[in-house]
């Protein structure tokens, strides 16, 4: 009966530590608009694989009103997201 509580403990443990993992994903790419009144950046991802057109960018949130300052159409970024209420939005930006 003990080791199953640990075991279950520990499943449930590794379970909420593997969504966490993934809750925030890195990307690269290229910001083609920065539209403040959306609150959206438009980026063209980078190494994309499979059917999805890499030409056409990508909207993502912006969570800090700051970001829309720091980059400009044209510019090579690195970024973090996560998924905020079905939306992926940018937690951090920087340019490469």
């Amino acid at each position: 009966m003990r080791i199953t509580r640990i075991t279950g403990s520990v499943i449930v443990a590794l379970s909420i530590a593997s969504v966490a993992a993934y809750a925030q994903e890195a990307f690269k790419g290229e910001v083609v608009t920065v539209d403040k009144t959306s609150k959206k950046i438009g980026i063209k991802l980078s190494g994309t694989v499979g059917p999805s057109d890499t030409t056409a960018p990508t909207p993502f949130n912006v969570r800090d009103a700051r970001m829309f300052n720091a980059v400009k159409p044209g510019d090579k970024v690195s970024f973090t997201a996560e998924r905020e209420d079905g939306v992926m939005t940018i937690k951090e930006i920087t340019k490469e």
